[in-house]
């Protein structure tokens, strides 16, 4: 994929997924109530963020995670909004098929601003993501919680990442062992987001997305 198709295509997406918070915040509020609490955002009156990624972080978990409601914000959002356009429909078709996971920072392209994934929970299986902040901000060996959306022939983050360094692999991965024991099943989705979100706050680095 071309940078400048790529620019095109992430600036759609991003246009997409405010107007996909918007409907929500408009239409279904105690989604808001509900993800704050969760992601420790809400102080019992009013909810409180630290830093700027916190509320990336709480678009992303109420655009994409299932919580008080049968189906995720986006698919919610496409359900009753049909008249897209060509690139918010290359979005929807990714957005449909993300994958998110633990991976580990195998590769950099800093011609083609792409990177080498590979995932550390699921499988050995190594994933192409075209980033331009990331591939020039990371660095080989950091491990990464990303949800990756399908576009063309490349992944694109949502917009938001989790990076840690490599000597917290261990604990990360220890953290996803024990947490599915106690479960008795392989974590959900938004299971897999909150115990990261929650090693973030403990150490994880700052990221750049774009």
């Amino acid at each position: 994929m071309q940078l400048k198709e790529y620019r095109a295509i992430r600036e759609s997406g991003k246009e997409l997924g405010n107007e996909i918070f918007k409907f929500i915040t408009e239409n279904h509020k105690n989604d808001l109530m509900s993800a704050a609490k969760l992601l420790g955002f809400w102080n019992g009156k009013i909810m409180v963020f630290e830093k700027e990624m916190d509320i990336e972080t709480m678009m992303d978990f109420i655009v994409f995670e299932k919580m008080t409601q049968n189906a995720p914000a986006f698919k919610r959002y496409f359900d009753i909004n049909l008249e897209l356009n060509d690139l918010q429909h290359e979005n929807r078709t990714g957005m449909l098929n993300f994958y998110s996971s633990l991976f580990e920072l195998k590769h950099i392209d800093l011609n083609n601003n792409t990177l080498v994934l590979k995932d550390l929970i699921d499988s050995d299986k190594e994933y192409l993501l075209m980033d331009v902040g990331m591939s020039q901000t990371a660095s080989i060996g950091y491990i990464f919680y990303m949800r990756l959306i399908p576009i063309r022939d490349i992944n694109m983050t949502s917009g938001l990442s989790f990076a840690f360094q490599n000597r917290f692999k261990d604990k990360l991965l220890s953290a996803f062992s024990l947490a599915k024991i106690k479960k008795r099943r392989k974590l959900t989705s938004a299971e897999m987001f909150l115990l990261i979100h929650e090693k973030n706050r403990q150490y994880g680095l700052d990221t750049r997305v774009e």
